[in-house]
């Protein structure tokens, strides 16, 4: 099983969706403040330097609140995705990057 740390605020809703999601399929994960010495270790390592409530991280990936929660709401299929094979997400994530017209 992958290594899975959750970043979060309490006061976050996306937070607490993100956390009951993984609790309620029994996925084990790492909590961890947003605010703490860790997690700003942590995520400017990973290349995050601004981000916000919640952030997941799987293995040395790190997916954002605006990959987790398009438009708002949760991307559940996503997350699933991201916990299973997150190699395979980036993947594709880096050829659409390659491919898209810049602006």
């Amino acid at each position: 099983m992958n290594t899975i740390k959750v970043f979060c605020l309490d006061s976050s809703e996306h937070s607490n969706h993100l956390k009951q999601l993984l609790w309620d399929d029994n996925i084990a994960f790492e909590e961890i403040y947003l605010g703490s010495t860790q997690a700003i270790h942590d995520l400017r390592n990973g290349g995050l330097r601004h981000a916000k409530a919640p952030v997941l991280q799987v293995e040395e990936h790190f997916f954002t609140g605006e990959d987790l929660f398009p438009g708002g709401i949760i991307d559940s299929s996503f997350i699933e995705q991201c916990i299973r094979n997150p190699d395979l997400l980036i993947k594709a994530r880096n050829k659409i990057a390659a491919v898209s017209p810049s602006g």
